[in-house]
């Protein structure tokens, strides 16, 4: 799967690279929600930037936000965090946040990884070690 997984202190960053696909995407997110750590974490950065093609329709984006939202019965607030840089991905990114809007989970879209972690980090409630 062209997707890493690197937990830190109090979150997860993940980076997807290469062709994706909505499904491959989804697997990641179940890995994700099945590791013990999740239950815990104060949010996710998804770095896109590395992502050269993909295969994911919006219906995926619908089921994305869908599970998320169950999961976040058991999670509780989680700032989700989404590095894109460019066309199509900043459009389905927008999707997602617009499917997120008034729940649990609160979604925004970035440039780079690092404004993404300035944004991450900008309440004191979240430990700004890597």
């Amino acid at each position: 799967m062209p997707f890493t997984i690197d937990w830190e202190p109090e979150g997860v960053y993940r980076k997807f690279t290469g062709k994706i696909s909505g499904e491959e995407i989804l697997k990641s997110n179940f890995q994700l929600h099945r590791n013990h750590r999740f239950l815990k974490i104060k949010y996710v950065i998804n770095d896109f930037t590395g992502v050269t093609g993909h295969s994911i329709q919006f219906t995926h984006i619908k089921v994305y936000a869908d599970t998320d939202e169950i999961i976040s019965y058991l999670t509780g607030k989680i700032k989700i965090a989404l590095a894109v840089t460019q066309e199509p991905f900043i459009t389905m990114a927008n999707s997602y946040r617009e499917e997120m809007r008034d729940k649990l989970f609160e979604c925004e879209i970035f440039n780079t990884v690092d404004d993404a972690r300035s944004w991450i980090f900008e309440s004191d409630s979240i430990d700004h070690q890597e």
